[in-house]
C-alpha cells in the first residue's frame, strides 16, 4: 500500500482540556459523539488507588472534561475491572473491584454486584434503587463480580461471566430489567468469558438486506434496481439486536449468539465461523457491529515482544473473519483502548505514538492524551442510512410519479424535456425547496435562482433546473420514495450527479444514500471521475476508498472490502 493510502486511513490527534490519568480497567462508553470514562485504578502512583471519576471526551474535538459531581450526589464506590453500558440516556456501572468504605487503596478490596446510574441529561447520578433484594429473587441477583462483561440490549443488561474476589470464574448469565430495576433471569453459562479475552456486544440497528426485485415495472425511467441497497432499522423491545459474545480463552476463538428475547427458544446458540484465518489472542478487545461487519480489535503481544494493535472484520453473510490493514500506524507506540463509533463509521483508539508499551501480562495500562482515528467506511464497512419508507410506499410512490398523479408542478430539465409531479410533495420533502416557495408565494411572476454547481431556477408552478432529463428524473424519484430504488438513480453517472445535488441543497438524507449507493457500486469499471466528485462534495472517506481500489488493482494490496 502506498504511504499516502495509510495516511489518510489512519491520522493522530492530541487531545485536550481535562486529560485523565494513566488508568488501569478504567471503562469507557460511548454516547453520541461523546465517549464517557468512568473509575478505574491509577497506575503512575506509587501503590495503585482507585478512583471514582467521571470523564466525559468529545470526540470532534478531541477534548477530555472531567465532570464533576453534584454535592448531594451519592458518587459509586471507586472501583476497577467493572463495566459501565449505555441505556435511555445513562450511563449504567455494574460491579468490579472496589475500595471498602472511603479507603481507597488496593489492600481493602471488595468485590461489588452494585448497579448505579449516571443521566447524562442533568449530569447527575441517581440514588442507588432501594430494596433491590426484595424485589429480585435472591436466586437472580448476581454474585459480585469483577473482569466480567456486560452488554444492554432493549431494556435489558445481560452480566457474563467474570471472578470472584479470589480470581474463581462465574459460570452464569444474569439479566437485569433496567425499566423495572430488577433482576429478572439467571441461567448457566461455559466457557467462562472475561473482559481480559472476551467481548459482549449488540446494537440499536439491525442492518437488513432486502430480497431482489423481480417484477420491475413497465416504463423504462422506472425499472426498479435488481439489487435493493442494505438499509439500518432500528432494534426495538418487541425485536433487539442479539448479543454477540467473543471468548478467546480457547484455541477455537468460541463465537456465540445469546438471545435478548426473555422467552426465546434457544437462549445461547454457538456460531460457526468458516475459514482458516481467526483474530490473535487480544487482550482486552473492544468493538461492535457496523453494518454488515461485527468490528474486533485489541492489543497482541507478538513472540518478539512487540505490542502490536489489531483490527479484524467478521463478515457477518460469510461468516469469516479477516484482519484490516492499517500500514504500521498502529503497530508503533502503545495504542491500548479501542471504541466503535458507529454513528461516524470510525474506530477511534487511544494510546501514545511513540515510547514503549508499559504493562505486564495481567494487565494494559491505558493512556488518553493521544487518539488514533480509523476511516472504517473508507474500506467499505459502513452502517447504511435507515429506510424512510417502506418498500410498499416506496412502489406507490413510483406508480403516483409515473401516472402523473395530482400533478400540478414542472421541473423543466435543461434539454428541454420536463417532469410533472407534484408541488406539495416536493414542499413536505424538500426543505430548501420550501423556503423558496414561501418566498415567492403571492407573486405569479416571481421567480429564485441557486445554485453554485447545478443552477436552478423557481418560479411559483415550474423550475428550470441545470441537469439532465435522468438526473432530474432521478431526484424527482428520490422526493417520491425517499430512497434510490430504481435502475435510473443507481447508475453510477447519475449518483455522480445526485452527490453534487445533496451537497448543493443540502439534502443529507440523500447524500447519505448517494454515498452508500457510490460505495456499494464502486468498481475499477465505475470509478471515473469519483475522485474528483467525492472530493467536490467533501466525502473524503468515499475519496480514499477510490484510493484504495486504485492501488489493490496496481498492487493487489487486497484492502477493499
Amino acid at each position: 500500500m502506498v504511504p499516502s493510502t495509510v495516511d489518510m486511513l489512519v491520522h493522530y490527534r492530541e487531545t485536550t482540556g481535562d486529560v485523565p490519568p494513566r488508568l488501569i480497567g478504567a471503562s469507557t462508553t460511548l454516547a453520541g459523539s461523546k465517549l464517557y470514562l468512568f473509575g478505574g485504578a491509577l497506575a503512575s502512583a506509587p501503590e495503585i488507588r482507585l478512583l471514582s471519576a467521571l470523564y466525559a471526551f468529545d470526540i470532534d474535538l478531541s477534548k477530555w472534561e472531567r465532570i464533576k459531581p453534584a454535592v448531594e450526589d451519592s458518587v459509586p464506590k471507586a472501583r476497577y475491572l467493572h463495566t459501565t453500558e449505555l441505556w435511555n440516556n445513562h450511563l449504567v456501572v455494574f460491579g468490579g473491584l472496589g475500595a471498602q468504605g472511603n479507603n481507597a487503596d488496593l489492600e481493602q478490596l471488595q468485590v461489588l454486584n452494585d448497579v448505579r446510574l449516571f443521566d447524562l441529561s442533568s449530569r447527575r447520578w441517581l440514588p442507588q434503587p432501594a430494596g433491590i433484594t426484595v424485589r429480585s429473587s435472591l436466586t437472580l441477583v448476581p454474585r459480585p463480580r469483577h473482569t466480567h462483561l456486560a452488554c444492554v440490549s432493549s431494556n435489558r443488561m445481560f452480566i457474563i461471566g467474570g471472578k470472584d474476589l479470589f480470581g474463581v470464574g462465574l459460570d452464569d448469565v444474569c439479566v437485569y430489567d433496567l425499566g423495572k430495576k430488577q433482576w429478572t433471569q439467571r441461567q448457566q453459562y461455559a466457557p467462562i468469558p472475561d473482559l481480559k479475552h472476551g467481548l459482549a456486544v449488540s446494537s440499536r440497528w439491525h442492518t437488513r438486506t432486502p430480497p431482489l426485485n423481480q417484477s420491475p415495472t413497465a416504463q423504462a425511467d422506472f425499472l426498479l434496481h435488481p439489487s435493493p441497497l442494505p438499509f439500518s432499522e432500528r432494534a426495538t423491545r418487541k425485536s433487539p439486536r442479539d448479543i454477540y459474545v467473543y471468548n478467546a480463552e480457547h484455541a477455537e476463538r468460541r463465537l456465540e449468539i445469546l438471545s435478548s428475547l426473555p422467552n426465546a427458544d434457544e437462549q445461547v446458540k454457538k456460531l460457526s465461523v468458516d475459514g482458516k484465518s481467526h483474530p490473535p489472542y487480544l487482550r482486552f478487545p473492544s468493538g461492535g457491529f457496523l453494518g454488515t461487519a461485527l468490528i474486533l480489535a485489541g492489543n497482541y503481544a507478538t513472540e518478539n515482544k512487540d505490542h502490536l494493535f489489531f483490527i479484524w472484520r467478521l463478515d457477518l453473510g460469510t461468516n469469516t473473519w479477516s484482519p484490516l490493514d492499517f500500514g504500521e500506524r498502529l503497530k508503533t507506540g502503545s495504542w491500548t483502548k479501542g471504541v466503535l463509533c458507529d454513528n461516524q463509521n470510525k474506530f477511534i483508539v487511544f494510546g501514545n505514538r511513540i515510547g514503549p508499551f508499559a504493562d505486564s501480562p495481567d494487565r494494559v495500562v491505558l493512556a488518553w492524551n493521544q487518539v488514533a482515528v480509523v476511516d472504517l467506511e473508507a474500506v467499505g464497512i459502513f452502517q447504511p442510512p435507515p429506510l424512510k419508507m417502506d418498500d410498499a410506499n416506496q412502489r406507490l410512490g413510483l406508480v403516483a410519479l409515473a401516472e402523473g398523479r395530482r400533478a400540478d408542478f414542472t421541473f423543466l430539465c435543461e434539454d428541454g424535456r420536463q417532469i410533472q409531479c407534484s408541488r406539495k410533495l416536493i414542499v413536505e420533502r424538500w426543505p430548501w425547496f420550501q423556503e423558496q416557495q414561501a418566498r415567492l408565494k403571492g407573486d405569479p411572476s416571481a421567480s429564485v435562482t441557486y445554485g453554485k454547481c447545478s443552477e436552478i431556477t423557481i418560479a411559483p408552478t415550474s423550475c428550470a433546473f441545470a441537469q439532465s432529463y435522468p438526473v432530474t428524473m432521478a431526484l424527482v424519484q428520490y422526493f417520491y420514495t425517499m430512497s434510490l430504488g430504481t435502475a435510473l438513480q443507481r447508475a453510477p453517472a447519475v449518483l455522480s450527479y445526485l452527490l453534487v445535488i445533496a451537497t448543493d441543497f443540502n439534502i443529507p438524507h440523500l447524500k447519505a444514500l448517494v454515498r452508500h449507493g457510490m460505495h456499494v457500486a464502486l468498481s475499477e469499471a465505475t470509478a471515473a471521475g469519483v475522485y474528483e466528485i467525492a472530493a467536490l462534495c467533501g466525502c473524503r472517506s468515499l475519496q480514499i476508498r477510490w484510493d484504495l481500489l486504485l492501488s489493490s488493482v496496481q498492487n493487489s494490496d487486497g484492502l477493499l472490502a
